[in-house]
Order: structure tokens, then C-alpha cells, then sequence
């Protein structure tokens, strides 16, 4: 061996040596699949949807104009219809309880209507029952 260093046999032996000892990595393994994860369903409650939704306990001016389109055609779409403009939407929206707010925003079982009309429609049935003179 000419021009060869004594060393580098040596040392090639020895990385040879080194290498045959490591461990090679293990095979991988795929995992089981996962079920998807529930969607988001929105709570029954009433009240846990008053605490997720806060703008339903705001006045009609305080409302974002995406909130107030939402409000307007679901007030649109009830039977009979809780108003027919802007502003009588804004009136309304105004005079419902939370109750009445989240029925109508979430659906519900009872009819919604605004404050003052099932009031007046309550005077005007205990007028028919009071005797006329």
C-alpha cells in the first residue's frame, strides 16, 4: 500500500463496526383511524344560548347589520309576519322578551309575537266579554 496511511484501514473498519451496531429504525406502524369528532350542536337550554349569543338580550340599535338582515327575515318568515320594515323590525325586536327573541332567532314550539300586540290583543278580547250598557 503506497501513499496509504497505517490509520485509515483502522478507521474505515471501525465505522463499519459502529454502523453494524446501530439499531435501525423500527418499522412504522399506522395508528387505527379515529372517529371524527361530534359536530357543534348548539344547546337546548335557553339559557346557555343567551350566554353564547349575547346580542339576543341587545336593543335593535346595538345590533351588527349581519344580526339585524338575520333578525328581519326570520321576522319576515314567521306567520303572521312580526314586521313588514325596517322599522317596525327595530320596534319589535325592542318590545320581545328573551323568551320571544329565542324562538324566534332559534325556532320554536310557540308563535312569536311582540309585546304590545299580545297585549292589545288581550284587551281587545276582555272588552268582548265585559256586558255593553
Amino acid at each position: 500500500m503506497v501513499g496509504v496511511p497505517r490509520s485509515l484501514p483502522l478507521f474505515l473498519a471501525l465505522v463499519l463496526a459502529i454502523g453494524a451496531c446501530q439499531k435501525k429504525p423500527a418499522p412504522v406502524v399506522a395508528m387505527e383511524p379515529r372517529p371524527n369528532p361530534p359536530l357543534y350542536k348548539p344547546p337546548d337550554n335557553p339559557r346557555d344560548r343567551l350566554r353564547q349569543n349575547r346580542w339576543l338580550a341587545q336593543f335593535w340599535e346595538e345590533l351588527t347589520p349581519a344580526q339585524r338582515r338575520r333578525v328581519e327575515t326570520r321576522m319576515r318568515r314567521t306567520q303572521p309576519s312580526v314586521a313588514s320594515n325596517k322599522e317596525s323590525a327595530g320596534h319589535a325586536w325592542d318590545a320581545l322578551g328573551l323568551a320571544e327573541r329565542d324562538r324566534l332567532v332559534f325556532g320554536g314550539a310557540a308563535p312569536v309575537r311582540p309585546a304590545g300586540a299580545t297585549t292589545a290583543a288581550a284587551g281587545a278580547e276582555a272588552d268582548e266579554e265585559l256586558p255593553k250598557p
